[in-house]
This record gives C-alpha cells, structure tokens and sequence, in this order.
C-alpha cells in the first residue's frame, strides 16, 4: 500500500478544561504529551492498520502557551516509513483570534507490532507529490538515519537517585497488557517536575522534552522505578535526566530514558534560579539546539496547505 504524505494526515481537536491546568492557568505539561502521542499513535495505526509502540520521542517543544477555554488543534503525518518503523509528525495549534500560532511540535517514532507483540513490517510505504511532501520526506530519512545509532543506546549514562515507584494498571494501556507511550509520559512530567522542585522548590513549567528512548515494553502488573535528578541549571531552565526501569515477571530490565527542560515560572514569568549547574556537558548542546528550533517555531503559523515544520526547514 502507497499513500502520499498528505493522505495520511489527521486532526483532532480538544477544548482545554480547568483540571487540564497548572497553578499558572497554562496547560499541564503532562497533558498534552499524552495528547500528542494519540495523535501520532492514530495516524501510525491508521497507515499500519495495526497496533503500534512509541518507540522514540525527539526534541518536543512547548512554543505557546495554552489556557483554559483554548481550543488546541492537532495535525499528524506520517513522513518516513522503514521496515518496521513508522516516522511521525505531529503539531498542535491554539486559536489566537484570526490566527493559529504553532503550540507545539513533537518528532515520533513508531513501532508496528504483531499479534505476539514483537515488531514486524510495516506493509506501507508513503510517498510525495508537491513540493513541501518531498522536502519533508527529505528531511526525515535523514533524521531518521541519524537516529539509529541513539534507538541502540540506553540513555542517560550514569547513576540517577530513584524518585518513585507506579504499578502499571490495565487502565494505562489501550490493548493487551502493554504501558500506553502516553500514559508513561504524563506520569514522567509530573516525576521530572517533582525531581525540579527537589532541586530547589519553585513553580515550574514544561518547556521541551529533549529525547525519550523507549527501548522495551513495560506490561501490566509491572512496578516502574523511576529514577531521576537535575543534571543541568541554566539562568531560569534546568534540565532533568531520567531513567525508566520496569520489574515484574521478565525481571528487572531498562525500559526508557530521556531529558526534560523546565523553566522556573515563580514570578509568572521566566525567573532567575540564582546558581548554576553542569553535571553534563552534553546538555549545553541540548539546549543550544533547543533554543535555536523553538525560535523559528516562533515565526510559523497555521497553513491549510503545509505543516508548519515544512515552513521553518524552508526559511533555514
């Protein structure tokens, strides 16, 4: 089966209620990393006609806020297929007046699996036809390429403190007895968040998940040890690194890994944390990147006819 990259796309859209919001009044950062993944979970099911796993999560920025009675539209592509594995784009946007600006944007990686649960071929492949399918093809098998390397590596090195312990229920899947992506990362916010505040309590915000590597399933009736700590203090940001451990029947095993960036929102804007921290060196290259991307996020708008992330690769 062929479908073109425009073909593929889905839209959801959600109202934001008040028990969605943080003490700010802005959406709940666990929320809508639950959101985004349903969205790209629907548009990889849907090319798969098949259940499928979040396997990677790169780079997800938060670039607007969000406030109770906002409307957030979701748009969700499929860009690049591989044997087994599905590329996922997918954006939201909040109705500002007459315009849409981009809210966030989320890279994703799917897995499709078999009745036994193991991977197998995808069985699809995408294509393109205009100009901005064939630059994001482009772009994805590269970025896709580049990947391969940090989908073998289970990251952050080094030892963490464990911060928490979940019991996996039935109602954190969405069939068989495998944890939803979505549901793992809501928890993982709030944990990242509760590690932040241990650091030095503040009133902290979501500001980018800067990679999370799913690297084994975590099933029901599992216990996960969250383990997790600050590994980076910029003026008003800080970064935590996190690892994931599921134990139960298979045992105790790594299952996930990753970084997240909060910004210290105390005085309702970004606010100096006082001291600075560098445990990893790496994380100053996070966030340059980070920093550089969510900028040119900034500058793009709704379009019926592209994704905006075809707007901001065309004007880099």
């Amino acid at each position: 089966m062929r479908r073109s990259i425009a073909d593929t796309k889905v839209e959801v859209t959600r109202l934001i209620a008040p028990h969605h919001v943080n003490p700010l009044g802005t959406l709940y950062g666990g929320y809508m990393l639950h959101w985004l993944v349903d969205a790209g979970s629907i548009v990889a099911t849907d090319l798969a006609e098949a259940n499928v796993a979040l396997g990677y999560l790169d780079r997800m920025h938060f670039v607007e806020p969000i406030r109770v009675g906002d409307i957030v539209k979701f748009r969700s592509w499929v860009v690049y297929v591989r044997r087994s594995s599905i590329t996922v784009l997918v954006e939201s946007y909040v109705k500002r007046g007459d315009k849409m600006p981009l809210a966030t944007i989320a890279r994703m990686i799917f897995v499709k699996l078999g009745e036994d649960g193991r991977p197998e071929p995808v069985g699809a492949e995408v294509y393109a036809q205009s100009e901005w399918e064939r630059l994001l093809l482009s772009h994805f098998s590269e970025w896709r390429n580049s990947m391969e390397h940090l989908l073998r590596e289970e990251r952050p090195a080094g030892d963490l403190p464990t911060l928490g312990h979940l019991l996996v229920m039935p109602e954190d899947t969405i069939y068989g007895n495998i944890m939803y992506g979505g549901k793992l990362l809501y928890y993982l916010d709030q944990l990242a968040a509760i590690a932040a505040m241990n650091f030095k309590p503040n009133i902290y915000v979501t500001a980018s998940v800067n990679s999370i590597n799913f690297r084994r399933p975590i099933l029901v009736g599992d216990v996960i040890e969250v383990q997790a700590d600050v590994d980076y203090v910029g003026r008003t940001s800080l970064e935590v690194a996190f690892k994931v451990y599921a134990k139960g029947t298979r045992g105790r095993r790594y299952v996930a890994g990753g970084y997240m960036t909060f910004v210290n929102m105390t005085g309702g804007r970004p606010t100096p944390l006082g001291e600075e921290l560098i445990k990893d060196p790496d994380a100053l290259r996070r966030k340059e990147i980070g920093v550089a991307e969510a900028k040119a996020l900034r500058a793009v708008y709704y379009s019926e006819e592209e994704p905006a992330y075809a707007a901001m690769l065309r004007r880099s």
